[in-house]
């Protein structure tokens, strides 16, 4: 980590065809090797079928599952005195933000569907409805976070 000064937060533009930036940067994540177009089709063609399958607001499922997946708590190394302890922390917005779109995308690798639009359709349904390995996910970090919850006083 540079000593220097921070990065600059780089600004992110919103896709062109549903103008958001939480789009955006799904699209970002799922990309390999700088193929945005391959991105935009998996994603785009995954919320084509849940507007025609739901007969839903495909916008709206999707930013529903990634309030679910959210976490709200996290556990955080803290280094005292020779010991490692795992210190519960509240989640800023931005990074639980983060963590929801990383997970969505874990999940839908590990699916066993045909292919990548159909793997995401499903786990973007899944987790609009509390359920799904994403969710589970979450569930675990918070369960992690709640047994922990004796060395809250180690926040920093």
């Amino acid at each position: 980590m540079s000593r220097k000064r921070k990065a600059p937060v780089r600004k992110i533009y919103p896709d062109p065809k549903y103008r958001s930036v939480v789009i955006s940067k799904f699209i970002n994540s799922i990309m390999y090797d700088g193929k945005r177009s391959t991105a935009e089709k998996i994603l785009y063609d995954a919320l084509e079928k849940i507007k025609q399958k739901g007969n839903e607001d495909p916008i709206k499922v999707f930013n529903n599952a990634i309030s679910n997946v959210k976490p709200n708590l996290e556990v955080r190394s803290r280094r005292v005195g020779g010991a490692t302890y795992q210190v519960p922390v509240e989640v800023k917005s931005n990074r639980g933000q983060a963590l929801a779109l990383r997970w969505i995308i874990e999940a839908t690798r590990k699916r066993k569907n045909k292919t990548m639009s159909e793997k995401l359709y499903f786990e973007i349904l899944d987790a609009s409805q509390n359920k799904g390995s994403a969710i589970k996910k979450r569930e675990d970090t918070h369960k992690m976070a709640e047994s922990n919850k004796a060395f809250a006083h180690f926040r920093w």
